[in-house]
C-alpha cells in the first residue's frame, strides 16, 4: 500500500472514533458510511451510519445511514460489499426508510443428492445436516519424539566423591534438542544424594523470572536441556577434570557418603514414547582408591614388575583381599612369572598392593611393547557380588639393540671386472649394539676379494670388518667393498653382521651377474723395475665365446723407456683361430731404459667386431747401489778358553747416504760370541749373529767389535763378517783364527752354566727366546689405504718357564701401523709411543716353555722408499735383548 493511502487510512480510522465518541451522549452511534460501490472503505463526509444503542426508539440493532449525491442512485441497498453485509443497509437520495435486522436467519440448504453429485457440498447423505471437515493433524516436535540419552550408564566410584552425569534428548536426526524438561529421581533403596542439576543459565533473567531448573530435595530435581554448549569447571587448577557439556544436554552431580550402589532415573516428562522417555544410571560406590600400573620402559630380556595399589578412602590405609587381574592382549610376546602363563590373578595383600612379574618369552627377546590390560574387582560385599571396579590399559616397552644389515651391489659387471658393493649396518633399536663385527666366511666360488674401505682384517678366507659400538638411531655405517670374478655366471656375496655381546647376528646377499665379452685379455708380470733390468710378461688371449673366433691379432704398443728386444713398436702377432674355451699365452720381454712408470697397451681383435683390450705400468727405479768398505782387526792366534776379540771397521766409500746397514757374523763352531759392541742393537738370524749399524753418510766410518770364547782346539777356525744394505751396497771379508789348546784340564765353562755376565749379545738361538717378521709380500702401495699384512712371533725356546717378557714393534717414518691383534683375533693392550713409531705390549708375566706368542700386523705405505719394520723381547731369563727386522719397499702410490 502507497504511503498517501495508508495516511487516509489513518485519518479516516481516527474520524470514525471520534464521531462515535461524540455520539454517545445522544444514544447512539454515527459511523461512517460504508462505500457500497467496493471503490473505497467509507463515503465521505457528511455520510453516515448510526448505531443504535438499547433502549433508543429507532428499533433494530443499527440504524440508518445518508448516502451523500456522490453516492449512484442505483446503487443497491445489499451488494458485495462486506461490510455494508456486516453494518446493514443505507438509503439512498438522504430519505428516511423503515430499519431492517443486520442479520437475517439462512435459508433452508437444498435436499441432498446422492454422495458425489452436484450441489451435496460436503452434506452428509440421506440428511440435512452439515458436514464437518476435521481438522488436519499437528505434527508431534522433536522433542516429544526424541530418546533420552544419559552418560555414563555405569559407573564405580570412590565414597565421597561428587559424580557428574550427564543426559540429553536425541531428536532422531543425530542432534540433541534443546530447552527440553527433564526430571531426575533416586530410587528409594539408592544411596547418596543429588548435590547440584543443570538447567538453562541466565542468572541475570532468573532475577525476574524463577529458574527453570530445581533441586526439589536429594532425590527428586527438574533440568532443562541447555541452549548452548558449556564446561563445567571442578574448581581445581588443572583443565583435565572439566566437563564439556553439548549444546542439547543438561546434567546432574551426585555424591554418597557410604558404599553402596545409586539408582538415578532421568525422564522427559513431554516426549510421547513410554520405552524411550526415561534412562537409568547405576552408580557404584566403594570405599576403596586403586591406582594401576603406569607403562614403563626396560631392557630386553630383564623379570619386570608390576603393581596395583588399592586404599581406603577414610584414611589412606591399604585393603586385602581384593582381586587384580592381568591379562596380556597384545603386543610384543611376554609371559607371567613362573607360570609362562597369559593371564594372572593376584589379591592384594596387607599393604594394599597386589604385584606380577612379566618377562619376554625365550628365543622372542626382541624390542616392542606388550599390552597387559588391569582388571581391579572388588569381592562380594554385604550380599552384593564381585564388582570389578576398573578395567585398564597398560604396557611394558622392552628396550633392547638391534641391527640390519644391507648388501647393495650392481646387477651386471664384467669377467674380470672390479665391481664394487656398499654394505650398510645400522642400529634401529634404542640401546648401543656393543662389539659389532661384520663379515664374510665365503665370497661364493669364483668371486676374489679385491678391496674394501674400512680395511678388514683376513683370516684365510674370511674377511672381517670390526666396527666398534653401533648407537642407535645414526645413519647406516657403511663399507665399500670391492670384488671381482674371472668367472662368467651369477655370484652371490653373503655378508653376517653380530655382536656377540647381544646376542644379536643377521645376514644379508647380494648376487651380480658376471658376463664375459668374446675376447678375453689377461696380463701377468712385475709391477717394479730397476733401470737395465729385464721382465717378462705373460699375456693370455682366450675364446670366451660359444663359437669359434677367426683372424684374432694382437697388436702392443709401448712407451720409450722400454725396450722389447728385438721387436718393434708396435708389436704386431697374428693367433690366427681360437676355438671356444681356447687360450694362447704370448710371452713379452721387456728391457727398462728410463726410470718413471712405464706403461704398454695390448689390443685384440677378431672378425665379427670382436674386441679386447688391457693395459699395464711399471716402475722403472735408477737406483744408485753406493759402495761400503770393509776391514777386519784382531788377533789370530789364540789358546783354547782364552778371549779373543775382532773388529769390523764399515766404511761409507761412496757418495750418497747408506740407509739400514747391517753387518753379519758367521763364525766357526769353535767360536762363541760373549759380548758385541754395546751401542748397536744385535740379533740372531739363524746362525748367523746380526749387528744393525744404522746409517752411514758419505765417508763415515762405523766400528762393530765381537768377543768369542775359544771353546776348542780349531787350527781353522774363521770369522766372516758381510755388510750389506737395502740398496744393494756391499762387502765381505773374513779372518782366520788360529785355536791351540793346552789341554782337556783348562777347557771352559760353557757360558749358559756360570760363565761371568756383562754379555750384549743376543741369547743364543738353540735355547732362550726367539723372535721373527715375516711380511707377506716385499712391496707395498704407499697411498695409505692399501693394508699389507705382517706376521711377528715370539718364542720360548726353553725347557722352563720365562718371566716379565716384554715385547716392542717399531715402525719406521715410512710406514703406519692400523691394527694388531694375536692370531685367535684379540687385540692386546698397547703402549703408542707419541711418534707413533714404537708399540709396547703389555708385559707377560709368564711364558711357558716351548710357546709362541703369535701376532698379525696391519700396515700401510705412507711415504715411498725403503722401510723395515722390527720387533724387540726381552725377558728375566735373556741377556740383553733379542729382535728381528724385515725391509719393505713402499712404492709410489696411484
Amino acid at each position: 500500500m502507497a504511503g498517501g493511502n495508508r495516511q487516509r487510512w489513518k485519518v479516516a480510522l481516527l474520524a470514525a472514533v471520534f464521531v462515535a465518541h461524540a455520539s454517545l451522549a445522544l444514544g447512539q452511534i454515527r459511523l461512517p458510511a460504508i462505500d457500497p460501490t467496493g471503490n473505497r472503505i467509507f463515503l465521505p463526509a457528511p455520510n453516515s451510519s448510526n448505531l443504535l444503542l438499547p433502549g433508543t426508539s429507532q428499533g433494530g440493532l443499527f440504524g440508518h445511514h445518508r448516502n451523500t449525491p456522490a453516492t449512484p442512485a442505483s446503487a443497491p441497498a445489499t451488494g458485495g460489499n462486506p461490510l455494508q453485509r456486516i453494518f446493514g443497509h443505507h438509503q439512498a437520495g438522504g430519505g428516511t426508510a423503515p430499519a431492517t435486522p443486520a442479520f437475517t436467519h439462512p435459508a433452508d440448504p437444498a435436499p441432498c443428492h446422492s454422495c458425489g453429485q452436484p450441489g451435496c457440498n460436503g452434506q452428509h447423505c440421506g440428511a440435512n445436516k452439515k458436514h464437518l471437515v476435521p481438522k488436519p493433524p499437528i505434527a508431534p516436535t522433536r522433542g516429544q519424539l526424541g530418546e533420552i540419552i544419559m552418560t555414563p550408564h555405569r559407573i564405580v566410584a570412590p565414597v565421597g566423591a561428587e559424580v557428574v552425569v550427564l543426559a540429553g534428548i536425541c531428536g532422531g536426526d543425530g542432534y540433541f534438542v534443546k530447552n527440553q524438561p527433564l526430571e531426575w529421581m533416586l530410587s528409594n533403596d539408592s544411596v547418596g544424594q543429588i548435590i547440584e542439576v543443570g538447567g538453562m543459565d541466565h542468572a541475570a533473567f532468573n532475577r525476574a523470572v524463577p529458574p527453570s531448573s530445581k533441586k526439589f530435595d536429594g532425590q527428586y530435581a527438574h533440568g532443562r536441556t541447555g541452549l548452548k554448549p558449556r564446561v563445567i569447571s571442578r574448581g581445581t587448577p588443572s583443565p583435565g577434570d572439566d566437563i564439556d557439556v553439548l549444546e542439547g544436554q543438561t546434567w546432574l552431580s551426585l555424591h554418597s557418603a557410604s558404599p553402596g550402589t545409586t539408582y538415578l532415573t532421568a525422564v522427559a516428562p513431554e516426549a510421547t514414547a513410554w520405552d524411550k522417555r526415561r534412562a537409568t544410571t547405576i552408580i557404584h560406590w566403594v570405599d576403596g582408591l586403586w591406582a594401576i600400573p603406569s607403562p614403563v620402559v626396560t631392557k630386553s630380556g630383564t623379570v619386570q614388575p608390576l603393581t596395583t595399589k588399592i586404599s581406603r578412602t577414610s584414611d589412606g590405609s591399604g585393603i586385602a583381599g581384593w582381586k587384580v587381574r592381568y591379562t596380556i592382549v597384545g603386543g610384543t610376546p611376554a609371559e607371567f612369572v613362573p607360570t609362562g602363563s597369559q593371564s594372572a590373578e593376584i589379591e592384594s595383600q596387607s599393604d594394599g598392593l597386589a604385584t606380577v612379574q612379566v618377562r619376554q618369552q625365550a628365543g622372542k627377546i626382541e624390542p616392542g611393547t606388550t599390552q597387559i590390560r588391569v582388571d581391579v574387582v572388588r569381592p562380594p560385599v554385604a550380599g552384593e557380588q564381585e564388582l570389578v571396579v576398573e578395567s585398564g590399559l597398560t604396557g611394558i616397552t622392552w628396550s633392547s639393540p638391534a641391527l640390519t644389515l644391507r648388501a647393495i651391489g650392481p646387477r651386471a659387471a664384467g669377467i674380470s671386472e672390479p665391481y664394487n658393493y656398499r654394505v650398510e649396518v645400522s642400529n634401529p633399536g634404542d640401546q648401543v649394539a656393543r662389539d659389532v663385527v661384520v663379515s664374510t666366511e665365503d665370497l661364493g666360488q669364483g668371486v676374489e676379494f679385491v678391496s674394501s674401505d674400512p680395511k678388514p682384517s683376513v683370516y684365510g678366507n674370511r674377511y672381517e670388518w670390526r666396527l666398534g659400538d653401533l648407537q642407535p638411531g645414526l645413519q647406516p655405517l657403511p663399507i665399500n667393498i670391492q670384488l671381482r670374478s674371472p668367472e662368467r655366471g651369477i655370484k652371490r656375496a653373503c655378508f653376517r653382521v653380530a655382536s656377540q655381546s647381544d646376542s644379536l647376528e643377521t645376514e644379508a646377499c647380494a648376487e651380480t651377474e658376471v658376463a664375459a665379452p668374446c675376447l678375453g685379455v689377461r696380463l701377468d708380470g712385475p709391477t717394479t723395475a730397476r733401470v737395465g733390468d729385464e721382465f717378462r710378461f705373460d699375456i693370455d688371449v682366450v675364446n670366451q665365446c660359444d663359437e669359434a673366433l677367426e683372424n684374432v691379432r694382437v697388436s702392443v704398443q709401448y712407451d720409450a723407456g722400454l725396450n722389447a728386444l728385438q721387436l718393434g713398436n708396435p708389436i704386431e702377432a697374428n693367433i690366427g683361430t681360437l676355438r671356444f674355451g681356447e687360450k694362447k699365452s704370448l710371452p713379452l720381454t721387456f728391457r727398462a731404459t728410463r726410470d718413471g712408470v712405464q706403461c704398454f697397451v695390448m689390443n685384440v681383435v677378431a672378425d665379427g667386431g670382436h674386441t679386447a683390450s688391457g693395459r699395464r705400468c711399471i716402475e722403472v727405479a735408477n737406483v744408485v747401489t753406493g759402495q761400503l768398505g770393509l776391514r777386519l782387526t784382531g788377533p789370530q792366534l789364540v789358546t783354547t778358553g782364552q778371549t779373543v776379540e775382532t773388529t769390523a771397521t764399515i766404511t761409507n766409500t761412496g757418495t750418497i747416504p747408506l740407509e739400514s746397514v747391517t753387518v753379519t757374523n758367521r763364525f766357526s763352531p769353535s767360536l762363541r760370541p760373549v759380548q758385541s759392541s754395546t751401542q748397536y742393537r744385535g740379533e740372531w738370524l739363524g746362525e748367523d749373529l746380526a749387528i744393525f749399524v744404522g746409517s752411514l753418510n758419505p765417508g763415515q766410518s762405523a766400528n762393530v767389535t765381537v768377543q768369542y770364547k775359544a771353546m776348542e782346539d780349531d787350527p781353522q777356525a774363521i770369522t766372516r763378517f758381510s755388510v750389506s744394505t737395502p740398496s744393494g751396497a756391499q762387502a765381505q771379508e773374513e779372518m782366520p783364527i788360529r785355536i791351540d789348546g793346552p789341554g782337556d784340564s783348562s777347557r771352559p765353562q760353557d757360558p749358559q752354566s756360570g760363565n761371568p755376565g756383562g754379555i750384549a749379545v743376543p741369547s743364543d738361538p738353540r735355547g732362550g727366546l726367539a723372535v721373527k717378521v715375516e711380511p707377506l709380500q716385499n712391496e707395498i702401495v704407499g697411498d695409505g689405504r692399501t693394508a699389507s699384512r705382517v706376521n711377528l712371533s715370539v718364542t720360548n725356546n726353553r725347557q722352563t718357564f720365562d718371566q716379565n717378557v716384554q715385547i716392542m714393534i717399531i715402525v719406521p717414518p715410512g710406514l703406519r701401523l692400523i691394527d694388531l691383534r694375536t692370531d685367535e683375533g684379540v687385540r692386546p693392550n698397547v703402549t703408542v709411543s707419541p711418534d707413533n713409531t714404537r708399540y709396547l705390549l703389555e708385559t707377560q708375566r709368564e711364558m711357558r716353555p716351548a710357546s709362541t706368542y703369535n701376532f698379525v700386523a696391519d700396515v700401510v705405505g705412507v711415504q715411498p722408499g725403503q722401510a723395515t719394520i722390527e720387533i724387540e723381547a726381552t725377558s728375566d731369563n735373556t741377556l740383553g735383548s733379542v729382535s728381528s727386522q724385515a725391509a719393505l719397499r713402499v712404492l709410489p702410490g696411484q
